[in-house]
């Protein structure tokens, strides 16, 4: 366009000296006011057009600004200068003469610019240039953000050589450190709390704990108060507990066979394993019953192979429940087997607490460098129970124990979000003997916490537990809760379940090359990080 306009300018001026006659004369005459008419309308189009054009770059630029961590102005200018002068168009005819980025009152960036485009009339006119100028406004998110990072650390993350725990790790720190970037932006004291929440078919909610002062008398000392180590909860209608005597106390077990309690967790029955309700004495079903494995039978006289067998039997009753279930066993126990054994394809340690190997949750927290310390801690092991690393993602945001970490639902300015990941699906497999399973959260299947029996398929017992997960996703979202989900490549089954789990379509995400995981992660922490433009 500069160019067609000074070739209409030079075939005025031509016109103007040509020396043909009084025809000559009087058409270039003629066409002089004309001429300078066209140019002056393009001098208005390129004057219009550069402003678009700065606009536009300073937009970008004031986003790219904004991005920058803490509050220090030279580094805000420094970063929009930068962005601003690259996206500009420069030339002779136009140039870049000031700019300006600020942090308004409320910790929003403003940015303003101008520029001079050397016009066609004005130029021959006068010599004088135009000047165009813009100015936007972003507004940095003010909102406090609790974040509940919840990760899949069971065995198909690591098994036949799978690089998926280790681009976790890998995609799932860099995460943390742009939401402490976002953190670092806010003007907010404590803008940004994350919690870590690895699971498996358990999780383990604490670390590792003595029970050196538990009293078996009163069921209590040392452990949580909202721990039911009677496991009261399975004597309900259709349920069975794994010992014979009502109200076997697991942690004095534990402490009688000289174990501390690793921190695992089973689910709590139905319908408090899809729920928040705050655990109290008053309810059973609402306490947290302590992961314990009981002791198998012996292989030699249970008529098959048995997996997890610690203690050598004392009866001599044949039923393989019945030798289960026989609690005498555990006083002054003789030693069968230690070390470990093999279960699909993964090591366990002999032992009630065997598979209860996990990175224990950490509770919300500014400290990032502990979150990012506590994912590479994580290590793989067991089958997949969404559900119940889901439901305690949810307890590390919710304002009621056990945790009651949060802040309370509708406090302003304040978002709660779980970024949920799995590689897998629901899986409860057939153990191939008496249990009819292996033991997980759930218990065995036999003991009814999924409202199954130890007869059911497969199949069955992952449709039960989809539909708690389904449930589940419906109760956070219906407490306001911001659900992100991502699958990794699970060629297997439908995308369906987790993509109505997240709080809209465009908060799943379905990795198929564990690759660009982070490409997932990168585009969560943009949407959670939220700068806009205000005007």
């Amino acid at each position: 366009m500069i160019g067609k306009g000074r070739s209409i300018f030079r075939f005025g001026k031509d016109l103007l000296a040509a020396r043909d006659g009084n025809v000559a004369l009087l058409v270039a005459l003629a066409l002089a006011p004309v001429s300078i008419g066209a140019l002056g309308a393009v001098d208005v189009a390129r004057a219009m057009s550069a402003k678009v054009q700065l606009q536009d770059s300073l937009d970008a630029a004031a986003l790219s600004a904004a991005h920058a961590p803490g509050t220090d102005t030279t580094v805000l200018q420094q970063t929009g200068q930068r962005v601003l002068v690259h996206s500009l168009d420069l030339d002779s005819a136009f140039q870049l003469t000031s700019s300006s980025f600020t942090y308004g009152s409320k910790g929003e960036v403003l940015a303003s610019a101008t520029a001079t485009v050397i016009p066609f009339v004005a130029g021959v006119v006068t010599g004088g240039v135009m000047t165009v100028g813009a100015s936007t406004e972003i507004q940095r998110a003010q909102d406090k953000l609790e974040i509940a990072l919840v990760l899949d650390n069971t065995g198909s993350m690591v098994l036949n050589g799978s690089p998926k725990l280790a681009t976790l790790k890998t995609e799932a720190k860099k995460l943390v450190d742009k939401l402490a970037a976002a953190a670092s932006r806010s003007t907010e004291p404590d803008a940004v709390k994350i919690a870590l929440v690895p699971f498996s078919n358990t999780v383990r909610v604490q670390t590792t704990t003595s029970l050196a002062s538990y009293n078996d008398a009163s069921h209590s000392g040392g452990v949580p108060s909202w721990m039911d180590g009677q496991g009261k909860s399975h004597w309900g209608t259709g349920r069975m507990d794994v010992f014979a005597d009502q109200y076997t106390d697991r942690f004095s077990k534990l402490k009688a066979l000289g174990k501390s309690w690793e921190g695992c967790v089973e689910s709590r029955p139905q319908p408090y394993d899809v729920k928040e309700t705050e655990p109290t004495s008053m309810d059973a079903d609402t306490l947290f019953v302590p992961y314990f494995w009981p002791d198998e039978p012996d292989s030699n006289v249970s008529g098959g192979s048995t997996f997890n067998d610690y203690i050598k039997d004392v009866t001599t009753n044949t039923k393989f429940l019945t030798r289960e279930r026989y609690v005498a066993k555990y006083t002054n126990p003789s030693w069968r087997h230690t070390g470990t054994f093999s279960l699909l394809g993964m090591n366990y340690t002999f032992g009630p607490q065997a598979g209860c190997v996990l990175q224990p949750v950490i509770r919300l927290t500014t400290n990032t460098s502990a979150i990012k310390s506590g994912i590479d801690n994580m290590q793989a092991i067991s089958e997949t129970n969404i559900p119940l690393g889901l439901v305690w993602g949810w307890h590390a945001l919710t304002p009621n124990a056990p945790f009651a970490d949060g802040k309370a639902y509708g406090t302003p300015h304040t978002r709660k979000i779980v970024i949920l990941m799995t590689d897998g699906e629901n899986t409860a497999y057939d153990s191939g003997d008496g249990n009819d399973s292996y033991y997980s959260g759930l218990g065995f299947i036999w003991q009814g916490m999924l409202g199954l029996s130890g007869s059911s398929s497969s199949s069955e017992r992952s449709g039960a537990m989809d539909s708690r997960l389904s449930l589940l996703c419906s109760n956070m979202k219906a407490k306001g809760i911001e659900i992100y989900t991502i699958r990794v490549e699970v060629t297997a089954g439908s995308s369906t379940l987790l993509k109505n789990c997240a709080t809209s379509p465009d908060k799943f995400y379905d990795v198929q090359n564990v690759n660009t995981l982070g490409v997932a992660f990168d585009a969560i922490a943009g949407a959670i990080s939220n700068l806009r433009i205000a005007r």
